[in-house]
């Protein structure tokens, strides 16, 4: 699964209301991205999540509409 670093629109919409469900993945502090994911929801800790948001500690998977690193092209 390839993740990415998460910005305000994975977790909120348009209107500011919070995506519940919203699965995400947390960094520690040594720079290992735990492999336990995490779900986005009422019971979330609010100030862990934005502490760890702020320092580009949370990731989420890459979606369909995301931009994508071209690799290597293939040539015919």
């Amino acid at each position: 699964m390839k993740i990415r670093v998460a910005n305000k629109e994975d977790f909120a919409d348009q209107f500011g209301r919070k995506k519940i469900g919203a699965i995400y993945f947390t960094q520690s502090i040594t720079g290992a991205i735990c492999t336990q994911p995490c779900y986005f929801s009422e019971e979330t800790d609010l100030s862990t999540f934005k502490e760890l948001y702020t320092r580009n500690q949370i990731y989420v998977p890459v979606g369909l509409f995301d931009d994508v690193e071209v690799v290597e092209e293939l040539t015919n």
